[in-house]
């Protein structure tokens, strides 16, 4: 079964990928065969009781 699998981080840009464990654990999911997507707190919103994000893969 594949996933798509959203986390929340820094932008990437700014990532150390040697130190970083959400990359880590996104680089596993890729492996896996999933989907990727990410999104920043930034990118995260609260409407009428519901939690959205605005995410990129």
């Amino acid at each position: 079964m594949v996933l798509t699998v959203a986390v929340q981080m820094d932008p990437i840009e700014r990532i150390n990928i040697r130190g970083d464990s959400t990359f880590a654990l996104l680089l596993e999911a890729q492996a896996r065969g999933h989907s990727l997507a990410y999104y920043t707190p930034a990118e995260l919103a609260m409407r009428e009781g519901r939690v959205f994000a605005t995410v990129r893969s």
